[in-house]
């Protein structure tokens, strides 16, 4: 009960701070608040989803803070410093900056993911986040956050933003979007959700929100929770390819008419609610998963088959999958990152022998989960597999001259399960941080890599350990 408390009062705290800004409108607080506000009748879809991804970017620790996890210096997911030039906030206090985020035509070494850099939603390159953020010690805190949008180009004022349609964001809101994390999307997590949020959904409509957004299915609920009566609209649409990118002004631009580079053979088609999945198998190998193949396909005779990646051509193994609608194979394949699974129909040749025939659907490729931060330091760590050993990757901001002095006792070890004690890591897997290999650095960050002995498997996790027993981050546990 003290818990609850303490958030909500830190959350009226906020309110109070926020609601000294005169030049922007109330503050939202709630997932209600998202749909009565004066973007019309509920927030739109773009700044839907900027809203998501940002939430489930950033970390909050237990006091509130919010935590910045990327490095708006560096234009990181299209952000810059932002001035305030037309007075919309209040003045700066001192050690405190302004930047904007989610430029989606804004080249940057971290980009927003596909499902935030859209091609098709009208102006939707007007819409940003705006934070204010202040550096205490080696972290940098977020005290305040903004969602907001350009003028419309017919209005004639330039780059500025319009305060009619910048609203204050609190702590409250971004820890319950945050409940809409992409690592849910299972059935018992949508119908946790929907009861929570008091969402009118049933069961078969919830199945379609997974069958239609796949990986996507939690934003796909959020979505419909805040704008139903849209839902219908965009729900075929909601795997679209992303605009490719181009060098611009770092701030808005009108739109062009664009279109994606994708070929329609790498179009994902998923024809009839048609499933098709990679996931962990035995032995650090690919497991292919298969359900709602129809009896008309079925009959056509198909397979599955194993692509390296969503480009490649030539399959990796392939299975019949003869009368069987709903299914798994269990390869000989190494888990890679990229790996996907295709349905095609078989090709016979020679009255016995036979071959990968037409391609009739695609599912994604296999990804590498999302990197968490090390708490209270320009780092990140992230548990990926490779060759189906399990692997870990800490990316680390140029900016961070000193981190192997900060890290010359820290290490990373390997748990077969997230209920173990921290010294009861693997047998012999883990490593120092100073000890990861540099691999792949970019402009603004260093990479660096361990692979371990560890098979990966359900449950595997990571944790990054500054010193002793004291534990600055944990990595999700491995998914199947």
């Amino acid at each position: 009960m003290l818990k609850i408390s303490g958030q909500i009062s830190c959350c009226v705290a906020l309110l109070l701070t926020l609601s000294s800004v005169s030049a922007v409108r109330r503050a939202l607080n709630s997932i209600s608040d998202l749909k009565t506000v004066g973007f019309g009748q509920s927030v739109p879809e773009y700044s839907l989803r900027l809203l998501h991804w940002f939430a489930n970017e950033i970390d909050i620790n237990n006091n509130d803070d919010i935590l910045l996890t990327f490095d708006p210096n560096s234009g990181d997911y299209g952000s810059h410093y932002y001035r305030n030039d037309e007075e919309l906030l209040d003045p700066l206090p001192r050690g405190y900056r302004y930047y904007t985020v989610g430029n989606s035509y804004q080249d940057a070494s971290l980009e927003l993911p596909d499902y935030v850099a859209e091609s098709d939603i009208e102006d939707s390159n007007r819409v940003r986040i705006i934070i204010r953020v202040r550096q205490q010690n080696a972290a940098r805190i977020i005290d305040q956050v903004y969602i907001t949008q350009h003028y419309e180009t017919y209005e004639d004022q330039g780059t500025d933003y319009d305060p009619q349609h910048t609203y204050p964001v609190t702590v409250c809101l971004l820890r319950a979007i945050r409940k809409f994390s992409l690592d849910r999307n299972n059935i018992n997590s949508m119908r946790s959700l929907r009861d929570h949020f008091g969402s009118s959904a049933d069961d078969s409509q919830l199945w379609e929100i997974m069958d239609i957004w796949d990986e996507l299915a939690c934003l796909g609920l959020f979505l419909f929770i805040v704008i139903p009566e849209k839902y219908s609209s965009h729900k075929h649409n909601s795997r679209r390819q992303p605009a490719p990118r181009r060098n611009t002004q770092p701030d808005f631009e009108s739109r062009q008419n664009v279109t994606s580079g994708m070929s329609a053979k790498n179009q994902v088609d998923h024809r009839n609610g048609i499933k098709l999945k990679v996931t962990t198998g035995k032995s650090g190998n690919a497991r292919i998963i298969w359900s709602n193949v129809h009896s008309d396909l079925l009959k056509r005779n198909v397979m599955v088959a194993l692509y390296q990646n969503n480009q490649e051509e030539k399959a990796l193994t392939s299975k019949c999958i003869e009368n069987i609608s709903s299914g798994s194979y269990d390869t000989s394949v190494p888990l890679n990152e990229g790996l996907q699974v295709r349905l095609h129909e078989v090709r016979t040749r020679f009255f016995f022998w036979i071959s990968v025939g037409q391609e009739i659907d695609r599912g994604s490729e296999f990804k590498t989960p999302k990197a968490v931060n090390i708490t209270g330091y320009n780092a990140n760590l992230q548990l990926f597999a490779n060759d189906g050993k399990a692997c870990a990757r800490l990316t680390v901001t140029k900016s961070f001259h000193n981190w192997k002095s900060e890290f010359k006792n820290a290490w990373v070890g390997f748990y077969s399960s997230e209920n173990n004690a921290t010294k009861n890591y693997e047998r012999w897997q883990w490593q120092w941080a100073t000890k990861f290999k540099e691999n792949k650095s970019q402009d603004n960050y260093n990479v660096y890599e361990y692979e371990s002995g560890m098979t990966i498997a359900p449950g595997v996790q990571a944790r990054f350990i500054l010193q002793d027993e004291i534990e600055k981050a944990r990595t999700s546990p491995w998914a199947e």
